[in-house]
C-alpha cells in the first residue's frame, strides 16, 4: 500500500470532528452502561456505613462482627472493577459508531470490546494488596481505562482496514461468528501486542506503570508543597479537576489528605484549647461538614437544582435516585450517571461551588458565627445533622449548611438550564433524524432501523421503545384518531381510518411512522397492532350504539410483522366478535410494500383475512414498491392512492396519467379507489375528471378523536338529510 492510500485511510478513520464526537458519545455511553454497578456499589456503601449506632449494633447482633463482608463483596463486584465495564462500553460504542459511518465494512463490536479489555490488562499490574482485587481495576484506574478504550478501539478499527492483516474464512449457512472472528484475528493480535510493548517500553523508560505514572503525576505538586493544602482551595481544585478527567479524586487524595489534614486538625485543636482562633479553619473535617454536602462538587446542591429547575425527565429521575445516597454524602450515582466526567457544561460549577462554599464557611468560622468543629464526624453523617453535631449542638451549624446549600443551588441553576437546552436541541435533532430513518427502508446490519444505533438517534429510540412498552402495558399516552373518508358524489362519510397516536410526556406527539419503526425493531409490533384493533373495535361499537349504520367501515392498519403471525386472522375475528361487531364494520389496511411476492406467507394470511369477510385495503399505493400487475394476485378490495401522486396531480401531467392508468385497471378488476391527502378543490376537480370520487384528507377533515368523528358523521347526515348507509352498500 502506498503512502497516499495509508494517509487517506487514516483520515477516514480519524476525521477530527466525527472522531471527537464519537469519542465523547462513547465515553458517556460507557458510563451509562456501568450505572447499574454504580447503584449497587452505592447501596453497598450505604449498607456498611449508615451512621446510626442502633443500626450498626443490630447488624452486629444479627450477623456477627463480620457482617460488613457482604457490602464489601458487593463493592468489589461493582466499584472494585468499575474500569472494566466502562472500558467495554466505550469500545463497544466506538465500533458501533464506525459501523454506522461505514456500513459496508462493519467490525464486530464485541470483538472490539474484548481487544480493548485485553489491551487494558496488558498495561495493568494485576497484583492486589492482601490478595484483594488489583487497585487499578476500580475507580482509580478509570482515567487509564478511558484512554486505552479510545486508543485501542481506534487502532484496532484502523488496522482492520488493511487487507493484508485480514484473514478471510467462509462459513456454512448463516453463521457469521466464524468469519468475523478470523477477520479480526490479525488486527486484534497486533493491537494487543502494541499495548504490551508500549507498557514494557514505558516502564523501562519511566520506571513505573502507566497507572502509577498517572497517580504520581496527580499527586506530584503535593509531594513538595504540602503546605498549600492548608488553605483548602488547592485540595478542592485538584480533587474536582480529577473527577472531570474520570479520576476518583476523593479516593486518589484520600491518604495524602488524611496525613496533612490530621496534622492541621491537631494544630487547630491545640489553639482552640489555648483560647486562640484556629490557624487552619478549612481542614478536611470542616470541608466534609460544610462544603462537601452530598459529596464532591457539593452534590446536594446539584441534586436540588436538577429536581427543582430541570425540565428533562431523565435528569430529574437521576436526581431522585441520587437523593437518598446523596444525603449520606455518596454521590457516585450522580457523578457517573450525569456524568460529570468530561462534561464541559458542568465543569465550571462543579469547581466553583465548593470554592465559593469554602469561602463562605471560612468567613463564618473566622468571624465566630459558627463554632469551630472540635470532633470529627463519620463522613456519612447527613447534612444539617452533621452541622448540628459539629458545632456542639448549636443551630448556627445547620444554618451555615442551609446557606451554603442555597448558594450552591443558585450557582448550579443556570447550568442545569443550559444543559436542558442542549439536551432539548439534541433530542429534537435526534427525533427529526429518527423520523427520516423510520420513513426510509434502510436497515442496519442487524435488520433494525434504529434500535441498534450507538448515537443520539439510537439512544432516543431505545428510550422511546422502553416508554412505548410501558404505554402499551398501562394504556397511558397511546390513543387513536380517525380521519373520515368522503363520497364526494353524495357528501356522505362512508368510513374512517384509525390512526395511532402517542403523546409522550417529554417529547410530545410522536409520529406514527416512528412508533411503528420502534415497535417493529423492539419486537412488540404484534402487541401494538392488537391494541389498535381492540381500541378501534371499542370505538366502532360505541358508534354502532349511537346509531351509525353497520355498513360504515373503520379501517385498521396491519404491519408486515403482524402478517407473519399465522393466527392473525383468528385474532381479528376474536376481537371483532368480542365487541359484538359485524365483520364488514372493520376493514384491514396493508401498505403496498407488503405486496412484493404473490406466493409469500404474508399474502396467504391476507387471503385468509379476506376469506373471513373483511374488506382489504392497500394503503400508500404509488410508493413504487410493486407493479400494477400485482393487483390481480392480491385480495384487494380498495386501493388508496398515496400523497406521492395525489398532492401533485393538479400540476403534474405524469401524476395525472399514472392515476388515470390506476383507475382504468381498478375498474377492470372491480377495485374501489380512495385518494389520500386531498387538501384543496383543485385536486378534487382533477381527480374527479380522472374517475376518483372517494377522498380522505384535510380538505374535508383532519384526524379527529372518536367522539368528534361521530359528531362529524352525524352532522354530515343532518346536512344531507339522509341516513348513514344510503349509497354505502353500493360502494363496499
Amino acid at each position: 500500500m502506498n503512502a497516499t492510500r495509508f494517509v487517506d485511510r487514516l483520515q477516514r478513520v480519524a476525521a477530527p470532528d466525527w472522531a471527537f464526537g464519537l469519542a465523547m458519545m462513547s465515553i458517556r455511553n460507557g458510563f451509562l452502561l456501568s450505572l447499574p454497578l454504580v447503584v449497587a456499589g452505592a447501596a453497598a456503601i450505604v449498607l456498611n456505613n449508615l451512621p446510626i449506632q442502633a443500626y450498626q449494633d443490630a447488624m452486629v447482633w444479627a450477623f456477627g462482627s463480620e457482617w460488613k463482608r457482604l457490602g464489601t463483596a458487593i463493592w468489589h463486584g461493582t466499584f472494585g472493577i468499575l474500569s472494566l465495564p466502562v472500558l467495554i462500553g466505550i469500545s463497544h460504542h466506538m465500533a458501533q459508531g464506525h459501523n454506522q459511518r461505514h456500513p459496508t465494512h462493519p467490525i464486530s463490536s464485541p470483538i472490539t470490546a474484548l481487544v480493548g479489555l485485553a489491551s487494558f490488562f496488558a498495561v495493568t499490574p494485576l497484583t492486589g494488596e492482601n490478595g484483594g482485587l488489583p487497585l487499578w481495576l476500580g475507580v482509580q484506574g478509570l482515567f487509564v481505562s478511558i484512554v486505552v478504550a479510545l486508543t485501542a478501539s481506534q487502532l484496532f478499527i484502523f488496522l482492520c482496514g488493511f487487507e493484508r492483516l485480514r484473514m478471510t474464512v467462509y462459513s456454512e449457512g448463516l453463521d457469521v461468528a466464524i468469519p468475523q472472528a478470523f477477520f479480526c484475528l490479525g488486527p486484534g493480535v497486533l493491537t494487543i501486542a502494541c499495548f504490551t510493548f508500549a507498557h514494557f517500553g514505558f516502564q523501562a523508560a519511566v520506571g513505573m506503570t502507566v497507572h502509577e505514572f498517572v497517580y504520581a503525576s496527580v499527586l506530584y505538586p503535593f509531594r513538595f508543597f504540602d503546605h498549600i493544602l492548608n488553605t483548602g482551595a488547592t485540595y478542592i481544585l485538584f480533587t474536582h479537576m480529577s473527577w472531570f478527567f474520570g479520576i476518583h479524586g476523593s479516593n486518589v487524595f484520600n491518604s495524602l489528605s488524611q496525613d496533612v489534614f490530621e496534622y492541621t486538625h491537631e494544630i487547630n485543636a491545640a489553639a482552640f484549647a489555648a483560647g486562640l482562633p484556629p490557624p487552619h479553619p478549612l481542614n478536611k473535617h470542616v470541608l466534609d461538614t460544610f462544603v462537601f454536602m452530598g459529596g464532591a462538587g457539593s452534590s446536594l446542591c446539584l441534586i436540588a437544582a436538577l429536581l427543582i429547575t430541570s425540565r428533562n425527565r431523565n435528569s430529574r429521575r437521576l436526581a431522585k435516585i441520587s437523593l437518598a445516597p446523596g444525603l449520606l454524602n455518596i454521590n457516585e450515582i450522580l457523578l457517573y450517571g450525569l456524568p460529570i466526567v468530561l462534561n464541559p457544561i458542568f465543569v465550571l460549577p462543579f469547581l466553583a461551588v465548593p470554592l465559593v462554599l469554602a469561602a463562605i464557611s471560612h468567613l463564618a468560622l473566622q468571624n465566630g458565627f459558627v463554632p469551630w468543629p472540635e470532633i470529627p464526624l463519620q463522613w456519612t453523617t447527613p447534612p444539617l445533622l452533621s452541622g448540628y453535631l459539629a458545632s456542639g449542638g448549636s443551630w448556627r451549624g445547620p444554618a451555615l449548611q442551609g446557606v451554603n446549600l442555597f448558594v450552591g443551588f443558585l450557582i448550579y441553576w443556570p447550568f442545569v438550564r443550559i444543559s436542558d437546552y442542549i439536551k432539548d436541541e439534541r433530542q429534537r435533532n435526534a427525533l427529526s433524524c429518527l423520523l427520516e430513518i423510520a420513513c426510509s427502508n434502510l436497515v442496519g446490519p442487524s435488520g433494525k432501523k434504529c434500535l441498534d444505533r450507538s448515537d443520539d438517534i439510537g439512544m432516543l429510540a431505545r428510550v422511546l421503545a422502553s416508554d412505548l412498552d410501558e404505554a402499551i402495558k398501562k394504556g397511558t399516552g397511546l390513543y387513536l384518531e380517525y380521519q373520515p373518508q368522503i363520497d364526494y358524489k353524495t357528501g356522505q362519510v362512508i368510513g374512517a381510518e384509525a390512526l395511532l397516536r402517542w403523546h409522550h410526556v417529554i417529547y410530545g406527539n410522536i409520529p406514527a411512522s416512528v412508533i411503528i419503526a420502534i415497535a417493529e425493531d423492539a419486537g412488540f409490533m404484534h402487541r401494538v397492532g392488537l391494541w389498535v384493533l381492540d381500541q378501534a373495535c371499542i370505538e366502532r361499537a360505541h358508534w354502532h350504539r349511537a346509531g351509525l349504520d353497520p355498513y360504515f367501515k373503520t379501517s385498521v392498519n396491519v404491519s408486515i410483522q403482524q402478517l407473519s403471525d399465522p393466527a392473525l386472522p383468528e385474532k381479528i375475528v376474536q376481537y371483532v366478535e368480542n365487541h359484538h361487531l359485524q365483520r364488514r364494520m372493520i376493514g384491514i389496511e396493508v401498505t403496498e410494500s407488503i405486496a412484493l411476492d404473490p406466493e409469500s406467507a404474508h399474502n396467504y394470511i391476507l387471503k385468509r383475512v379476506s376469506d373471513l369477510g373483511f374488506v382489504i385495503s392497500m394503503d400508500d399505493f404509488g410508493m413504487g414498491h410493486s407493479s400494477l400487475s400485482y393487483l390481480k394476485y392480491f385480495p384487494v378490495d380498495i386501493l388508496k392512492i398515496d400523497c406521492a401522486l395525489s398532492k401533485d396531480v393538479a400540476n403534474s401531467k405524469v401524476c395525472a396519467e399514472i392515476i388515470a392508468t390506476i383507475v382504468e385497471l381498478c375498474q377492470a378488476l372491480d377495485i374501489k379507489i380512495i385518494v389520500e391527502f386531498v387538501e384543496n378543490q383543485e385536486q378534487i376537480d382533477v381527480l374527479r375528471r380522472l374517475g376518483c370520487y372517494i377522498f380522505q384528507g384535510y380538505f374535508f377533515s383532519p384526524p379527529l378523536s372518536g367522539e368528534m368523528t361521530l359528531n362529524y358523521i352525524l352532522d354530515k347526515m343532518d346536512r344531507n338529510g339522509s341516513v348513514a348507509h344510503s349509497g354505502v352498500q353500493s360502494i363496499f
